[in-house]
């Protein structure tokens, strides 16, 4: 048995790594879109936009081992049904359970290397993009529009601006806080907007305050027409570093649900996005279960049917995550069932299909 083992797993290898280059392919273009506007600008190192792009590639195979899972055992057992082989074998005594079993332990140690990727791999990876995201935003003006938004610089201050405006390289409405080490506020500026000149924005037309330990002015205020300030680093990481809760490891989120609520605060979405984490690696098991039962009953279409049912299962599994994660987001349904509804319920097909199947 385990020379017939050995040889099934042989037969999916090729098929579940072409599933999974071209699910990684098709996940980092739609990255590399995201970030166009980055790499448009023309001041992008290519090295840069490579080195992103490899960072962002763990988390892309975690979302794409179920994919890969589902073509390699779909498209083996196909060609193995349309080749009489699988009759062969059932012929020898051997069960289309046993046949499936190899395939069934070898998509669950696929679905545990997807999880242990998200726990230990991708946490760092998505660390050292945003790292690069970074450098890349540094070499941009405002990249971004948004409104009334906080964000700090490496020195501690905090900044407020009501507009950011990437057509004209313009902040307008711009307020700055200097902390001293205790945290607190030891002077503040304001300034009507704020130009890009090289790597320097120019404060115009504003005001500073200096404070004293307690918060009370010191001083009279110092009215400016113009002033500098390096606010590029500290603008650019701002775009850089808001990262959404879909892509935080399972362990950022879980510490993050805890504090929140410990504070009484809603973590409705926060818990769906955790259990999607282990849900989707777990898909790899799930696709199996119905991918081995469907090759094997439409073999005699071609040995090619293995890919349209790949691509028909994805689509559909797709559906029913979409809606699920839609209802779970909007607090329609429990996180637990909005993360593993889909699991369960195309995991019970394939259970039925597998014992059904002769």
């Amino acid at each position: 048995m385990r020379i017939l083992d050995r040889y099934l797993l042989g037969r999916v290898l090729l098929p579940f790594i072409i599933g999974l280059l071209l699910f990684v392919l098709i996940l980092l273009a739609e990255v590399a879109y995201h970030i166009s506007a980055t790499i448009l600008g023309g001041r992008v190192a290519p090295l840069l936009i490579i080195k992103y792009l490899l960072l962002r590639t763990p988390r892309a195979v975690v979302w794409s081992l179920p994919f890969g899972a589902l073509l390699g055992v779909s498209m083996a057992i196909t060609g193995l049904a349309h080749y009489g082989e699988i009759t062969a074998m059932r012929a020898g005594g051997v069960s289309f359970g046993r046949i499936c079993l190899g395939l069934m332990l070898l998509a669950a140690l696929i679905g545990a290397g997807g999880i242990a990727l998200n726990q230990y791999v991708v946490p760092g990876a998505m660390q050292g993009a945003q790292d690069v995201l970074a450098q890349m935003m540094m070499t941009q003006p405002v990249v971004r529009e948004a409104h009334n938004q906080y964000f700090r610089d490496e020195r501690g201050r905090i900044f407020y601006v009501q507009d950011m405006l990437p057509a004209q390289n313009l902040l307008r409405r711009v307020v700055i806080w200097e902390r001293d080490e205790a945290g607190r506020v030891r002077s503040i500026t304001v300034a009507e907007q704020a130009e890009l000149h090289g790597t320097v924005w120019a404060l115009q037309r504003g005001a500073a305050v200096r404070l004293d330990a307690r918060g009370d002015p010191v001083g009279e205020i110092e009215r400016f027409a113009r002033r500098e300030i390096r606010l590029t680093r500290a603008l650019q990481y701002y775009y850089a570093e808001r990262r959404s809760a879909a892509e935080l490891a399972p362990f950022e989120l879980q510490e993050l649900i805890e504090v929140k609520q410990r504070t009484g605060s809603d973590t409705q979405q926060l818990e769906v996005y955790l259990h999607f984490k282990y849900s989707i690696p777990v898909a790899c098991l799930v696709f199996a279960l119905i991918a081995a039962p469907l090759g094997h009953r439409y073999a005699r279409h071609g040995t090619y049917v293995g890919v349209v049912l790949a691509i028909l299962v994805v689509f559909l599994y797709n559906g029913v995550r979409s809606w699920t994660l839609a209802f779970g987001l909007a607090g329609a349904l429990d996180p637990v069932v909005a993360g593993w509804a889909p699991d369960a319920i195309f995991g019970l097909i394939g259970i039925v299909l597998l014992v059904t199947e002769r």
